[in-house]
């Protein structure tokens, strides 16, 4: 009895370590969060949306920009702009009247 138990242990711990590999070896990483559906919350008012998309387009100097996600919020909404072709997403924090406080990329700049 004590022989099957540590037999099925054995095969237990074995295929746990196993089920993140490929069948060439090399290892396969779990999906990223990147990979969440993005949020789109009808209640960004629409000037805040045309404020941000204004202060980004100024801000990059390209006029290829497309809300992307947006999160309403009583205080500051935020409204997520995607830019150029590849839609490159920068963040824009602004009130629902539309003043904008705040523009950042969010693209990793160190590799750049």
């Amino acid at each position: 009895m004590i022989r099957f138990i540590t037999t099925s242990g054995m095969i237990c711990l074995a295929l746990g370590l196993l089920a993140g590999c490929t069948s060439d070896g090399t290892s396969q990483l779990p999906p990223t969060a990147a990979a969440t559906p993005r949020l789109m919350d009808e209640s960004v008012p629409p000037a805040a949306r045309s404020a941000c998309l204004a202060a980004v387009s100024n801000t990059t100097n390209n006029g290829d920009v497309e809300i992307i996600e947006m999160i309403f919020s009583e205080a500051n909404s935020q409204v997520t702009v995607g830019v150029g072709p590849t839609r490159a997403p920068w963040n824009c924090i602004v009130s629902n009247s539309g003043v904008v406080a705040n523009v950042m990329s969010m693209t990793n700049e160190g590799s750049l």
